[in-house]
């Protein structure tokens, strides 16, 4: 009978223990999973070097309360035109987006794309940022801006015709994404085709386009444009891209003030300026790399050629400039601010 009661007495201590043990390995009803979605494929660099790192300091900064789950290569929806809606819209509580694609939603930022007004990411990001308070944020009132970069300036990948002059240009059908870059083309007398990165490598190996103005980082993983493509022009008065990682402002709201604060210090203008320094280095390096190749030629405009270039695209600066004024936008001042 003593034993009987030994034993039961040591099976209950041995349950609660396994409960108490099993209380901290439990997540607390307060822990939250944020979705992150992008359309890159996980050997991305921003993938790898800029979202995962983001996630793995959330969770040491909240102490687990609060996780990044990422979903790439458009796990919660094909397409990056749709990227910012669904940030919106809630179908993802982060998504990274490329504002042109959602052009009409942001004229004020994609002044900062104008061909030639920066020569590099870091620059770029580093005058968005200089100006965003003053002019830009209206257009973000429906999300949580938790990051906005610069990327690097384009260059020309051209199927089967060597691009060295203006003239050269002429009747070329060429993938753009922004109507900055479909202006700018027409000025040098091509004809653009609007078109996401994730259908350009088809459109230039099939000839449905004769060339894509795109960062150099494209010519080599995961886009691999470098193979259909035989020609590579740099040194142009380029247009460039302007991103975003943004919120779901109810997922932000959602989040306590402790780990809203968490999440301001892990992002934010410091954060930018490292995500478009991390992109950029893959821009000089690819475009290093395709000096080497010899499936590919690099052309690098001498100063004059760019000046024809740069001659041409004034034309196209002043059209938007000017179409963004009869809106009601400051366009020419917003433009003189952000080459400050």
């Amino acid at each position: 009978m003593q034993n009987r009661m030994m034993t039961k007495l040591l099976t209950s201590i041995v349950l609660v223990a396994a409960i108490v043990v099993g209380i901290g390995t439990v997540p607390t009803a307060d822990a939250k999973e944020l979705k992150l979605a992008h359309f890159m494929p996980t050997v991305h660099t921003l993938h790898q070097q800029v979202f995962l790192p983001l996630s793995e300091d959330l969770s040491q900064a909240t102490e687990g309360e609060v996780t990044i789950k990422i979903y790439p290569s458009g796990a919660l929806g094909k397409g990056p035109v749709q990227q910012y809606k669904r940030a919106v819209t809630g179908v993802a509580d982060i998504t990274f987006c490329i504002q042109s694609y959602s052009a009409t939603i942001f004229p004020r930022s994609l002044i900062a794309t104008q061909p030639g007004v920066t020569l590099g990411a870091e620059q770029g990001t580093r005058r968005l940022w200089a100006i965003y308070d003053a002019y830009l944020q209206e257009e973000y009132q429906a999300v949580k801006v938790l990051g906005i970069w610069v990327m690097s300036p384009t260059v020309l990948m051209s199927r089967n015709r060597p691009v060295s002059t203006v003239a050269d240009v002429a009747g070329m059908k060429i993938r753009i994404s922004s109507p900055v870059e479909s202006e700018l083309i027409q000025a040098w007398g091509g004809v653009p085709v609007a078109m996401p990165i994730t259908e350009s490598y088809n459109a230039l190996n099939t000839g449905v386009v004769d060339a894509v103005l795109i960062q150099p980082s494209a010519l080599y993983e995961p886009w691999n444009l470098a193979e259909p493509a035989q020609y590579v022009t740099a040194n142009l008065p380029s247009p460039t891209s302007i991103v975003c990682l943004v919120m779901n402002r109810k997922s932000w709201e959602a989040l306590t003030a402790e780990q809203q604060k968490a999440l301001d210090g892990l992002t934010g203008r410091e954060f930018s300026i490292k995500a478009a320094i991390i992109w950029s280095r893959k821009d000089v390096a690819a475009l290093e790399k395709s000096h080497h190749d010899d499936g590919i030629e690099t052309i690098d405009l001498s100063a004059p050629k760019r000046e024809t270039f740069e001659n041409a695209a004034r034309k196209a600066i002043d059209v938007h400039l000017d179409q963004l004024e009869a809106e009601g936008i400051h366009a020419r001042e917003i433009y003189e601010a952000f080459k400050r």
